[in-house]
């Protein structure tokens, strides 16, 4: 997490509490691990040709964040199913 989602304070690491605003990002950071996991679940999904999983792992990363290595996933596996 760059920003504090709270008060867009800059975060120079993952720290569970904002230095600007006190905010607990605890959950936060969570999430955003989670979404990383889902997503790196997804690429070695689509490299062992488990296309099916690899859609449904992306989609559960995409829902708790919107990243953009996903979102540019996502879209390579639409572009590859049209050929």
């Amino acid at each position: 997490m760059e920003r504090c989602p709270v008060c867009k304070a800059r975060l120079k690491q993952d720290i569970p509490i904002c230095p600007r605003c006190s905010t607990d990002l605890a959950i936060p950071l969570n999430i955003e691990r989670q979404a990383e996991r889902w997503c790196y679940q997804s690429l070695m999904l689509l490299g062992a040709d488990h296309l099916g999983d690899a859609v449904e792992a992306l989609e559960k990363s995409l829902q708790l964040k919107r990243d953009p290595l996903a979102l540019a996933l996502r879209e390579f596996i639409r572009r590859s199913q049209l050929h």
